[in-house]
């Protein structure tokens, strides 16, 4: 899974990376990225502000069967979805729950195309997350160890992700990790080669067959991991030391 990660350069430096227009919003660098934050993403339209914790369009109005007789309204998703759900995530030690903040972080690589949570996002509405580091935790001995793990020459990356128009939120593709990343998670977000983005963005390009094997695990060598301090735990601490091997 991924459930925090940074960016923390200048957004003139996202634009830059991604030959972007300057959008008509400014947002802080952020060194620890939680769900529910409102954070760029690249659309095709260019840099939008999303929320991180993808809410389907037809689940933004509930209906008046997913309301109960007492007028409490039933979960919006099942419980022991393959996705990570929002009010799911305890990589931290501690789990985010309430209504406003339902949705998934994280959507499968394996099955994207064909799920009807994320199918029309999928072929429609494909996006990159902008970032230059992710959060892993390793569990060891009932502790949860926090990791971060970057691309070996500091740079930006995007990974891939979806999103939806109608509830303006945002989720980042998982696959199986690669060697690096295994030693700490099973699981770990898409980084897309640099030369696969504009294909990803394209709203033209409908072909599972060839959008799907791009979601895979990015080569280890290529990155870089190390250990972190329990800072990031909590989102509240969103400053460098975040970032501070340990």
């Amino acid at each position: 899974m991924c459930g925090r990660y940074s960016q923390t350069l200048e957004l003139a430096e996202v634009v830059k990376r991604f030959s972007l227009k300057p959008p008509p919003f400014n947002c802080k660098p952020s060194y620890n990225i939680a769900p529910g934050a409102m954070s760029p993403v690249v659309c095709q339209g260019g840099l939008k502000l999303r929320k991180w914790g993808f809410i389907p369009p037809w689940a933004a109005q509930p209906p008046v069967s997913d309301v109960r007789p007492d007028g409490a309204r039933l979960p919006l998703f099942v419980s022991g979805d393959p996705d990570t759900k929002f009010s799911a995530v305890e990589s931290a030690g501690t789990s985010e729950k309430g209504p406003d903040k339902e949705g998934f972080i994280n959507a499968r690589a394996e099955g994207i195309a064909s799920r009807p949570l994320f199918r029309n996002a999928f072929y429609k509405n494909r996006c990159l997350v902008p970032a230059d580091g992710f959060y892993e935790w390793q569990s060891a001995g009932g502790a949860k160890i926090p990791h971060r793990f970057e691309m070996r020459d500091k740079n930006l990356f995007g990974m891939a992700g979806v999103y939806d128009e109608t509830t303006g939120t945002y989720a980042i593709i998982t696959t199986a990790a690669n060697a690096l990343v295994r030693a700490v998670h099973n699981r770990m977000p898409v980084i897309l080669e640099k030369r696969h983005e504009a294909l990803w963005l394209d709203p033209r390009m409908k072909d599972s067959e060839t959008l799907l094997p791009l979601l895979r695990a990015c080569d280890s060598s290529l990155m870089h991991g190390y250990r972190v301090s329990d800072l990031v735990n909590d989102p509240k601490n969103d400053s460098p030391d975040c970032l501070k091997a340990v």
